[in-house]
Order: C-alpha cells, then structure tokens, then sequence
C-alpha cells in the first residue's frame, strides 16, 4: 500500500507537471494568434478583394507563412503532449521542458526564412508588408543604377521629362506587384522639380515612382507609392522597413538617394 502510495503521489506530481508546463507553453503560443488571425483575414481580403481595391496577389513570403503557423503548430503540439500524459507522465515532462526551448529560439530565429524580414528578434511583427516592399525596393534600386549611370556620362542628373524618360526606358514603366481588378498594374514615372528632397503625396494608384530633382540635376530622391498592406481601396506611399538606432530618414518613406555633390 505504502509503494503504491508513493507510486501514486509521483505519477501525480509528474501530471502537475505537465499542467504547469502545457499552460505556460499554451499561454506563450497564444500570445500569436492574431498573428494568425490577421493572415487569415488578408488572404480573404485579397481573395475576395472588390474591382475598385488594389492588391498585392502575392503578398507572402516564407517568414509570413511560419509566422501565421506558429501558433497552431505549437498549440496542437502541446495538446497532444497533454492527451497522452495519463499514459507516458514522464516523457510528457520531458517533451515540453524540450518545447520550453525549442519555442523561444525558433520563434527568435523565424525572420531567417526570409532574407527580407525586419525584425531583429522573432515574431514581434508579422510581414504583411515584406513581399510588397521588396518589390518596390528593387524597382528603385534598377531606376537608381541607370540615373547614376547616365550622371557618370553627362555629369548631371535629368531635369526634364524627355531626359528622364529617355534615360529610364521601358524599365519605368515594367509590372508591379500590384493588381487592380484581376489586371496588373504597370510602374509609373513622374517628375517632380524641388531641391532634391523626397517627394510625398496622396496618389491616385500604387506603383508611381517620384523622381524629385534640383534645378541643376546634382541631387535627386526617388520615393514610391504602394498599399502598405496586401489589399487597400487607397494608395498612399510606400513605407521602409522599421529603422533601428536613430532617426528614419525621408520621413519614414521608401526612398533612394543620389547626389553629385562631394560628401
């Protein structure tokens, strides 16, 4: 009777354990549900997106599908642990003292799925946006080699639209990753004349890249306006990335900068 009592006493213990350990687990793993709740919704939205809205019809990436999942996956893990524990009590301790692990580091080491993930420290914010910006990034960044190129031939920048467009080419105006009724919808080009400083509006559509230039076409910014989210029935402009250790430049725009002036 004695060693069954104690038997008893320890298989109890171990449950509690369990309980203890399933619930701070489960508590962790909840904390990003609307994470998954929010990426739920956006892939409604873009699917069921009305012919005036803009979209961004692949707004994904890898990190935002193992963000959206990671609060499933772990709570169906847990759940599973607890539904055998009557049985293993032991291996379920040992299971989720391991998952009291596991969880924290992978949810640190989640934006490494994604070369363009902004985050330095796990979940902390889904990226809604990272397809999007990427896009638009590297667009800025073809148009800014070929401006800096033709100011290496001629010494200054273009200052008027026949310059800019005969500069640019077919590059201004390639497809975006935007869609608008099940049709794509091109990059645009504009010309802004200023003191060489990021050009900000309300656009009419995402896709348009400003190029404001100074009078003397040595210093120019192009910024670029986008949804900011996978589907809007607005354009505004596109946002960088969240900025670390300092102040964001441009206001927080997207933006390239190039100047001819000594630095």
């Amino acid at each position: 009777m004695l060693v069954e009592g104690c038997l008893a006493m320890k298989i109890n213990g171990k449950l509690r354990a369990v309980m203890v350990l399933a619930l701070f687990l489960a508590v962790i793993s909840a904390s990003e549900l609307p994470e998954t709740s929010s990426a739920i919704r956006y892939w409604w939205d873009v699917g069921h997106a009305r012919t005036n809205d803009f979209v961004v019809p692949h707004w994904w990436t890898n990190y935002t599908l193992i963000s959206s999942l990671f609060a499933p996956a772990w709570l169906a893990c847990i759940c599973a642990v607890v539904l055998i524990c009557r049985r293993w009590p032991l291996l379920c301790v040992i299971a989720l003292s391991t998952f009291l692990i596991v969880e924290p580091v992978s949810c640190a080491s989640a934006p490494s799925a994604d070369s363009h993930s902004e985050t330095l420290l796990g979940l902390e914010e889904i990226p809604f946006v990272t397809a999007e910006r990427a896009a638009d990034e590297k667009h800025l960044e073809r148009m800014d080699r070929i401006l800096k190129q033709r100011a290496g031939d001629t010494g200054v920048f273009p200052t008027t639209e026949r310059e800019l467009h005969d500069v640019v080419g077919a590059v201004a105006f390639e497809t975006s990753p935007y869609e608008q009724a099940g049709r794509r919808i091109p990059f645009d080009l504009r010309l802004v004349i200023n003191q060489g400083t990021a050009h900000s509006e309300t656009p009419e559509k995402p896709g348009i890249v400003y190029y404001a230039v100074n009078e003397s076409g040595r210093q120019f910014v192009l910024t670029i306006s986008g949804l900011n989210e996978p589907v809007s029935g607005r354009a505004s402009m596109m946002k960088a990335s969240t900025f670390y250790g300092g102040k964001q430049p441009w206001g927080g725009l997207l933006a390239s900068e190039e100047s001819l002036y000594e630095r």
